[in-house]
């Protein structure tokens, strides 16, 4: 009875921290942000020092790069993109219009009885409408890039505390030895994850760039970053981000151009992130396909879209520490 009240205690404090992660998801986000821009970043930072560099140097470095993507992606790609797809609209829909025609006449060829009510319901789409959606998630994307600029100052003071922070930890009473290899083991896993995901991810979002601009599919700079930042949600990323370019092949030129658009997808992703990224990463991190799923949906509910982008890692750190829990659990037991 002491151990079952001892484990629907735990389990009252774990619905009570996830609820209380939901509400708190918008500050939530921004902090692991941070959190893993620190860990990723940190080894960039001791290279500077390594080579001599001060320390102020080394962040001032790094904080203007940063500083400067962030403006590039608000001002290039999520201004000037969103405008340019924008104008395109009415022209996508008088292709679509047109294939749909097409395609309705093909049916018709082939003895194909489909109910004139469903062209009807698929051609009715209102222009305006689709152009402020898009304008709406540009906006989205552009606050989160604002909002950057927190992130930014925030993690400037972490990396300002790298040279003390592992000192500090570890002198604390709670740590003891075999917590704090646990918490080595985390992070390193967890920066060998991230790292090897944000190289497969730039190369996704290059060859993306490039292979839309050769096949003259419109807008390949923002299709190129969606690309990069869905590639980071796992199994479900890449095909959300094929979507949208596999429709304006559809609606620019027509239903063949999206078949090759798709296969262009296809091709790009089973090479990374099938036959790269498996070899880059080089240990496997026992977390089976099933359990990612699961772990986008759920970190996607708890903390929404960005936590959809954080799900493995984040599913990483929490699976470290419920083993490390355990086996203190089993040695007070024994």
């Amino acid at each position: 009875m002491q151990r079952l009240s001892r484990w629907l205690v735990h389990l009252a404090a774990l619905v009570i921290i996830i609820f209380g992660l939901k509400q708190a998801a918008p500050v939530v986000t921004q902090m692991l942000v941070v959190l893993f821009l620190a860990i990723v970043i940190s080894p960039l930072y001791y290279l500077f020092r390594g080579w001599r560099f001060p320390s102020w140097l080394a962040l001032t470095l790094i904080i203007a790069s940063l500083s400067l993507l962030c403006l590039w992606g608000t001002t290039v790609v999520f201004s000037g993109a969103v405008l340019d797809f924008t104008k395109n609209v009415p022209a996508y829909h008088a292709q679509f219009l047109l294939t749909m025609s097409e395609l309705k006449d093909w049916l018709i060829r082939q003895d194909v009885d489909v109910p004139e009510l469903f062209f009807a319901d698929v051609t009715r789409i209102d222009t305006m409408q689709v152009a402020r959606m898009v304008k709406q998630a540009g906006g989205i994307v552009g606050s989160f890039f604002q909002s950057a600029i927190l992130i930014l100052v925030i993690l400037s003071f972490v990396l300002c505390e790298l040279p003390s922070l592992p000192d500090n930890v570890r002198k604390q009473r709670w740590m003891t030895p075999s917590l704090w290899n646990r918490l080595i083991r985390i992070v390193l896993d967890v920066r060998h994850y991230v790292g090897i995901k944000t190289v497969i991810s730039l190369a996704t979002g290059i060859f993306v760039y490039f292979g839309l601009l050769l096949m003259g599919i419109d807008s390949p700079l923002l299709l190129g970053v969606a690309a990069f930042i869905l590639n980071y949600v796992p199994m479900i990323g890449s095909i959300i981000a094929a979507v949208p370019a596999v429709l304006i092949g559809v609606m620019q030129y027509n239903t063949l151009k999206g078949v090759y658009v798709a296969l262009f997808y296809i091709v790009v992703n089973v090479l990374l992130g099938h036959v790269l990224e498996p070899r880059f990463m080089g240990y496997g991190f026992g977390v089976s396909p099933v359990l990612v799923l699961f772990s986008v949906v759920f970190w996607g509910w708890v903390l929404g879209p960005l936590g959809m982008l954080l799900a493995v890692p984040l599913t990483m750190a929490v699976r470290g520490a419920v083993s490390t829990m355990m086996r203190e659990f089993a040695e007070e037991e024994q």
